[in-house]
């Protein structure tokens, strides 16, 4: 017979027990109290900086949601739409949130740590927008695509008959009254088509009439053909008056609009007749207004320039360069009395729209699907300029304008005080709102604003996120430095003041880099 088999007795099994949990205690140890403590110090940085995204993000909303009662319904959607955008770091902060609380982090031990991060204003563990530097191509991918955005449509740079009078009539200075100034004077080159000031240099003619509208900062010329374009100056005096039909222009001067191919095309005209730009002074030195005291139409003053330029000496017979050759091969037209302002204003403008396009931008590249295109601080910049910065609700579109006209509380510096948009309408509610300038470009032409008073980018970010900061100011006559008025007309978009840090008004200075052109002062190769 087989023995029988023996059982281990009960003392046995406990002490084999008893080893098995002193073996595994460690282990239970870690998981319940070690791993989530680990846990939670490796992600603290980043938990408190998507706890401060987020609260900055709730802030923005909640000030917004106080001023909408006050904003159209265009401003409206597209100011809901920034908000969408800029709460994305809270869907990474809930998203890490229920990953720490699945691992066995404890509610409180989070709570406290949103508390710690969202409590200060100046939110101090907010790190690179809160946004992850893994992450930053998947939110923008979901900005580009929920806006729609694409790369800027551009037209071949050709050095057509057309484009070489343009660029002639640009430099001239026979289309100024006494022959000392061209278009360049005030929109030089070299300085991105700007002159550098705060405000443009007018010519004294002081002894003849007094302008009603204020020197201002003069604007630069990017991208002004695109059909974008509704408004041009300040306050919007040239403007598209039928939005389908870019035939439908209207002028503040007595100039008639037909043939004009576009607003560029008026504008480009508009210098030559107002005597403070290009015309000076009438007088028997001025070659456009001979007559002292002369009342000229803006039609008397044109029709002068064409037999100026016909008069001209041709260097030589087989000349392209002369005004008649260019005349004939552009338009056909064989003498000067053919010639019309819109003849004049449609050469500027195609050598304008042709010569000042941003052609090679890093933004438009990542728009196209260059991921490496942008560096990670324009990327940050760029969620921060369509999300909670708020930039993009009236900086939007391909060359970044509604071409609207907002205040945002700009003090005049100046005793004559401008008025903006009211010299365009007349209207009282319009006092002291200014057009939406377009940013491409925008790092090239400083300074800013209608009056040239802020130097810097970083300034002019400064007075979009408080523009009330000069409110209660004093000029040096002892008076408000802004009337109740100018108070008043301040944009609902922008009296929901916004809290962003330094770090990230940098961010937002390194995405409007990536909307200059790397050839901006220079012209491409004709083709």
């Amino acid at each position: 017979m087989k023995p029988e088999r023996q059982l281990p007795s009960l003392s046995i099994l406990f002490r084999i027990a008893m080893i098995g949990i002193g073996l595994s205690l460690p282990v239970w140890l870690y998981l319940a109290e070690l791993h989530p403590r680990l846990l939670l110090h490796t992600h603290e940085a980043g938990y408190r900086a998507l706890a401060a995204g987020c609260a900055q993000a709730v802030h923005a909303t909640e000030t917004a949601t106080e001023a909408a009662d006050r904003m159209t319904p265009t401003q409206a959607s597209r100011l809901d739409r920034a908000l969408e955008i800029g709460r994305l770091p809270c869907k990474s902060y809930a998203t890490l949130k229920e990953h720490l609380l699945s691992q066995g982090v404890s509610q409180h031990a989070l709570a406290a740590l949103y508390l710690s991060a969202s409590s200060d204003p100046t939110y101090p563990d907010l790190r690179n927008g809160g946004v992850s530097a893994e992450n930053l191509d998947a939110q923008l991918r979901f900005v580009i695509e929920r806006l729609a955005l694409s790369p800027l449509p551009l037209k071949d740079y050709v050095r057509d008959p057309k484009f070489r009078l343009g660029e002639k009539l640009f430099h001239d200075p026979l289309l100024s009254g006494h022959g000392d100034r061209t278009c360049a004077t005030c929109h030089r080159i070299e300085l991105a088509t700007t002159d550098g000031a705060a405000l443009e240099p007018r010519l004294d003619v002081s002894s003849y009439l007094r302008p009603e509208i204020p020197a201002r900062n003069v604007p630069d010329l990017w991208n002004r053909d695109h059909n974008d374009v509704s408004t041009m100056l300040w306050d919007g005096r040239l403007e598209v008056t039928i939005a389908a039909d870019r035939g439908g222009l209207e002028a503040p001067e007595d100039l008639a609009t037909t043939g004009f191919e576009n607003l560029m095309a008026l504008q480009s005209v508009r210098p030559v007749f107002i005597p403070a730009e290009m015309l000076g002074e009438p007088g028997s030195s001025n070659d456009l207004a001979p007559e002292p005291n002369a009342s000229l139409s803006p039609e008397d003053v044109l029709a002068r320039v064409a037999p100026i330029l016909f008069a001209q000496e041709v260097e030589s017979a087989a000349s392209e360069a002369d005004y008649q050759a260019l005349f004939r091969d552009s338009y056909g037209l064989m003498a000067a009395d053919e010639v019309r302002p819109s003849h004049l204003g449609n050469a500027l403008a195609h050598y304008i729209e042709i010569e000042f396009q941003s052609r090679d931008t890093p933004w438009d590249h990542y728009l196209a699907g260059d991921m490496t295109a942008l560096t990670e601080d324009q990327k940050r910049g760029a969620l921060l300029f369509y999300g909670i910065g708020k930039c993009a609700t009236c900086h939007n579109g391909d060359v970044f304008s509604d071409f609207g006209f907002h205040s945002i509380g700009v003090p005049e510096l100046r005793e004559d005080k401008d008025f903006g948009r009211f010299y365009a309408t007349r209207e009282l509610g319009d006092r002291f709102l200014f057009r939406t300038p377009p940013l491409r470009n925008v790092t090239l032409t400083a300074p800013y604003f209608h009056n040239g008073s802020a130097k810097t980018l970083v300034e002019a970010i400064q007075q979009h996120l408080n523009p009330y900061r000069f409110a209660h100011d004093y000029a040096d006559s002892g008076a408000h430095l802004m009337e109740p008025a100018e108070v008043k007309a301040i944009s609902p978009v922008l009296s929901a003041t916004t809290r962003l840090t330094d770090e990230q008004v940098l961010h937002l200075t390194s995405f409007l880099s990536s909307l200059e052109d790397s050839s901006a002062t220079a012209a491409p190769d004709s083709e």
